[in-house]
């Protein structure tokens, strides 16, 4: 079914470019990738505002934009990303002769992957490959987390800002299972309950600057990208914080 770069990091201020025409939205691409990778050949592009930044470290070589329909991982391969492609700013991205798939329930874009690779897609890993296929602007819009419940959290939201209040910290329950935190650090999977009982989890990289800061006890706000995967062997729904300011203690 039809389906739907290389500079210094030293630049000089974004200017705005002429800008490729959108013609498919994000959600009609996620509703069109099933099980297996699709390999784009058609003239197809999507646009956005940036949403995360890798300056905590927390995000590792990719970034996240929305379109107002729904979210998507690309797959850059650089380091330095907040400074590329600056959160708030407007980007669109022509996807032929990439690669889409499903990862934790999230849409990511990078290249076709080979058949000895373990992604579902490739690394652009290249600035020059990644100017060919975005082409980034000055128009800025900063995206805000919508307010969710647990009980309102669809597969369809993964890859995009979600904020859920009146959490508690809940990690204790879960202690021994793979990647669960044990410490009371961020580093790993920890766990939070809502009034209601139903619990998410919180992944954050061993790699963050603030993997080894406490996380709070009290009753919080949490802001972050939503993904949907396995922890302590259960299917949950997963956020990973920007920073550390995505955790807000509630007064």
């Amino acid at each position: 079914m039809p389906l739907i770069g290389c500079r210094r990091f030293d630049e000089p201020p974004i200017s705005e470019p002429t800008l490729e025409a959108t013609n498919i939205s994000i959600l009609t691409l996620r509703n069109a990738t099933k099980e297996k990778p699709i390999n784009i050949n058609e003239n197809l592009t999507i646009g956005g505002y940036v949403t995360t930044d890798d300056r905590s470290g927390n995000f590792y070589k990719t970034f996240f934009i929305e379109d107002g329909t729904a979210g998507i991982e690309i797959m850059a391969g650089l380091y330095d990303l907040g400074k590329i492609y600056p959160m708030g700013h407007y980007i669109t991205m022509s996807l032929k002769g990439c690669a889409i798939a499903m990862d934790h329930q999230t849409l990511q874009v990078g290249l076709p992957a080979t058949e000895q690779s373990r992604y579902a897609t490739e690394y652009f890993a290249s600035r020059i490959l990644l100017d060919k296929h975005i082409k980034r602007s000055g128009i800025t819009r900063q995206i805000a987390p919508k307010p969710m419940t647990t009980e309102e959290l669809k597969p369809d939201m993964c890859g995009t800002l979600v904020s859920i209040a009146g959490l508690r910290l809940s990690t204790h329950e879960h202690v021994g299972g793979w990647e669960v935190n044990d410490n009371g650090s961020w580093h790993g999977y920890n766990f939070f309950k809502d009034n209601n009982q139903n619990t998410i989890a919180v992944y954050t990289s061993e790699y963050a600057n603030f993997a080894q800061k406490s996380v709070p006890t009290q009753e919080v706000v949490i802001n972050g990208i939503l993904q949907y995967g396995k922890s302590d062997g259960k299917d949950i729904y997963i956020i990973k914080l920007r920073d550390e300011s995505d955790c807000i203690v509630e007064k």
